[in-house]
């Protein structure tokens, strides 16, 4: 059949995703819907993101000089490619979203809201470049607000794999929060236990790591509270992998030095 795949030979791409999180005074973290047509996650309620771009490779980053990605054991073929996560987290944040993480340099002006609406709409449609877009108002992808929380892979059997590394941030301005009607079909800003709930009673689909988040972001009140955590917990969890198993363990439970890191990590839970 015209549809059928081999899912070994299926590559696995670099990814990023950022989950933008604001108090309303509750904590609440942007959530948009897959069109159900899409190949990967269709009709899924994801954070914004997507795979990591060549060109992210080139773009300076403001705020992360050095990255510290879980799960690694050996030192980045290409010395840009954590640089390259960030710059992808915050670009596909502004296509899909319309948010967009930048600073400016003192003398730049900046973008009125409708210019930024017609830049996100090019960008979309592959007509004007994601640095073009940062040139014309001398700006530049800004990482300062944002926390690398966890490394996911997708698994195998997928048509479509990633190797994802999750951020955090504050948004900021949530005003221009909106999904592009292409790719997402739909966005709000929810509390993480409400969508837990919708899930719950299926009228949500998740995916597992969307899921495990989500998780980990019910257990706080505030925006302060999340990196507070962040800043006092930077440990991972690992899998341990046996036969037909997968089993997650927390730092100091047995075989955790000997489990893997590179196949799906994530705050520990609380």
């Amino acid at each position: 059949m015209a549809d059928e795949f081999d899912p070994a030979s299926v590559p696995i791409r670099p990814a990023a995703t950022v989950m933008l999180i604001r108090e309303t005074p509750a904590l609440e973290v942007l959530m948009m819907r897959r069109h159900a047509k899409t190949v990967f996650a269709g009709g899924m309620w994801v954070f914004p993101g997507g795979a990591v771009d060549p060109a992210d490779f080139e773009l300076e980053i403001h705020g992360q000089d050095q990255i510290d990605i879980p799960g690694r054991t050996e030192k980045p073929i290409n010395p840009f490619e954590d640089r390259a996560y960030y710059a992808a987290a915050i670009r596909e944040c502004f296509e899909e979203s319309g948010v967009l993480m930048t600073t400016s340099s003192a003398l730049a002006t900046r973008p009125t809201s409708n210019a930024l609406v017609e830049a996100r709409s090019a960008l979309n449609a592959g007509s004007l470049p994601f640095n073009e877009i940062l040139a014309t108002w001398s700006m530049t992808p800004d990482a300062t607000a944002m926390q690398l929380v966890a490394r996911w892979v997708t698994p195998l059997g997928s048509p479509r794999r990633f190797d994802a590394r999750f951020f955090i941030t504050a948004c900021p301005d949530s005003s221009q929060a909106a999904h592009d009607d292409q790719e997402l079909v739909d966005s709000a800003w929810m509390t993480p236990q409400s969508v837990l709930d919708a899930f719950a009673s299926g009228d949500m689909d998740l995916m597992t790591p969307t899921l495990r988040m989500l998780k980990n972001l019910s257990q706080h009140e505030s925006v302060a509270d999340v990196f507070s955590y962040l800043e006092a917990h930077r440990t991972f969890e690992r899998v341990r992998v046996a036969n037909e198993s997968r089993e997650l363990l927390l730092p100091g439970e047995a075989d955790y030095d000997d489990a893997l890191e590179n196949v799906e990590t994530g705050w520990v839970r609380l």
